[in-house]
């Protein structure tokens, strides 16, 4: 396991829940790339600092009580991760509660991170509930 791959996972995932922008936007490649499945309401390709805050907006604007735990770790090809989260939430539209098991893909250009690709457990729940 690249533990400086682990370690720049944790600090992004901690600056996020602190909502440290300027220090989460530091982390990122100019170019971050990040791949939502077409499934989704917000699916699609999202490009650069702009395009994370669009995405994140799309998906955790729309959820309260928000606790993405972190699971497991594995090593990726090259330069990337493979993180194994659950996320559990309650939708701000329905009500009702989320919780279900997320793969992501993290790519990483020296100590930046350059491209995310989560894969949710239940895309379609997703689309129902947001």
């Amino acid at each position: 396991m690249d533990a400086s791959r682990v370690a720049i996972l944790n600090k992004f995932l901690k600056l996020g829940s602190s909502r440290d922008l300027a220090s989460l936007e530091a982390m990122v490649s100019r170019d971050l790339r990040i791949e939502q499945a077409d499934s989704l309401p917000f699916g699609g390709v999202y490009i650069g600092w702009a395009g994370y805050l669009d995405v994140t907006q799309k998906l955790f604007g729309k959820m309260r009580k928000i606790d993405l735990e972190l699971i497991d770790t594995w090593d990726g090809q090259q330069r990337s991760l493979v993180a194994h989260f659950m996320l559990n939430a309650i939708s701000k539209r329905t009500q009702e509660k989320i919780s279900m098991p997320l793969l992501e893909i993290w790519e990483f250009e020296g100590d930046k991170v350059s491209a995310i690709k989560p894969y949710y457990h239940d895309t379609h729940l997703l689309s129902e509930l947001l």
